[in-house]
């Protein structure tokens, strides 16, 4: 669970345009291309937004785990300010189960005063299932950072 709080002093549509201009990010960005290249969606309900990331032309099919990894925040504007709130999460409906069931096993471990390895051997599958899913959490908060910066070299040069 990563958290983003960025502002900028430029207009809503400003900041929307550059979080759009997906292939100028990605290609300004260095990754790792062995999975296949990240491809950014976005999806805008009024002031709601959400950003999912996909790998696209790997060698395996990206598979989002019901919900995958995704971005849902807000983009508010107020006195020529925007702001972007929001929280990047990875599989929560998985990891709210698992969070339950490790929960129920540390208390089972308490009450009965002894040692199960279920919760360390969940949290290890849990680790190795979902290493490129976490790993989409950095490119989804560098893609929005990058926006954020191209919005800002964009009223850099209007100003000069």
């Amino acid at each position: 669970m990563l958290f983003v709080n960025y502002d900028i002093h430029a207009k809503r549509e400003e900041v929307m345009s550059s979080l759009l201009e997906n292939d100028r990010i990605v290609e300004q960005e260095k990754y790792d291309t062995s999975k296949g290249v990240p491809k950014i969606h976005i999806k805008e309900k009024g002031d709601r937004i959400k950003i999912t990331c996909t790998y696209t032309g790997g060698n395996t099919k990206d598979n989002g785990f019901l919900e995958g990894t995704y971005f849902m925040g807000k983009v508010l504007e107020s006195d020529g300010k925007t702001v972007m709130r929001g929280i990047i999460l990875t599989a929560p409906i998985y990891h709210t189960v698992l969070a339950i069931i490790f929960c129920l096993f540390i208390y089972q471990c308490i009450s009965l005063g002894g040692f199960n390895p279920v919760p360390v051997v969940l949290l290890i599958f849990s680790i190795f299932m979902f290493r490129d899913e976490f790993r989409k959490q950095k490119i989804i908060n560098r893609y929005i950072f990058r926006a954020f910066k191209n919005t800002f070299a964009k009223i850099s040069e209007k100003n000069k």
